[in-house]
C-alpha cells in the first residue's frame, strides 16, 4: 500500500505556497513556487492506494485551492481526529507537544510558536530555507508520530475506514 502525507502552508488569504509531503521517512519533498502546480499535485497522489495523512484543515485547503476532490477519491485520515480519539485527555493537541511527548526532535522550532511568522518569513530570501527545513521537518514528524501512536495503541485498518473523511 503507497500512503501519502501532508503538511501545507499557506497564507492568509487561504493561497497555498508550499506542500511538503512523504511517501515514506526516506522518499519525501516539497512543491513550492514553479513546482506548486495542479499537474504535480495530481502526480503526488497518483501512487496513492492506501491513506492520505494529514493534520488539521489541510485536505479541505487543498481541495478548496485546486478544485480536485481528494476527499471522495481517496482515504483521507485526518490524524489530529484520530490522536484525540485515542488519548483523550491529554493537555494539547498541538504537533510540537506530541512530538516532546514521544521525544521526536527537530532543529527547526522557533514556528512552533509563532506562525504567522511563517508566512513572513517565506518572502524574505534569506528566511526561506528555515521555512522549508520547518516545513519539511513537519512532514517527516508526522510519519515518524503516526508510527508511534499507531503502534503503541495498535491503531488498524478497520478504525482508519471508520474514521476516514
Amino acid at each position: 500500500m503507497n500512503d501519502l502525507y501532508l503538511d501545507l502552508e499557506w497564507f492568509f488569504n487561504q493561497e497555498i505556497f508550499l506542500v511538503g509531503y512523504a511517501y515514506s521517512l526516506t522518499n519525501y519533498g516539497q512543491l513550492y513556487d514553479q513546482t506548486l502546480t495542479i499537474e504535480n499535485i495530481k502526480r503526488l497522489l497518483e501512487p496513492i492506494d492506501g491513506y492520505i495523512f494529514f493534520y488539521g484543515p489541510d485536505i479541505g485547503m487543498l481541495e478548496k485551492s485546486t478544485g480536485l476532490d481528494i476527499r471522495n477519491n481517496y482515504s483521507c485520515i485526518n490524524l489530529l481526529k484520530v490522536f484525540r480519539d485515542i488519548m483523550p485527555g491529554l493537555d494539547s493537541y498541538r504537533l510540537a507537544y506530541l512530538e516532546e511527548m514521544f521525544e521526536i526532535k527537530r532543529s527547526q522550532r522557533q514556528y512552533k510558536s509563532n506562525i504567522f511568522k511563517l508566512a513572513e518569513d517565506w518572502n524574505n530570501p534569506y528566511k526561506k530555507p528555515q521555512v522549508l527545513k520547518y516545513n519539511m521537518e513537519d512532514v517527516i514528524n508526522l510519519v515518524r508520530l503516526k508510527r508511534e501512536v499507531f503502534g503503541l495503541y495498535l491503531v488498524g485498518d478497520d478504525y482508519l475506514d471508520w474514521v476516514r473523511m
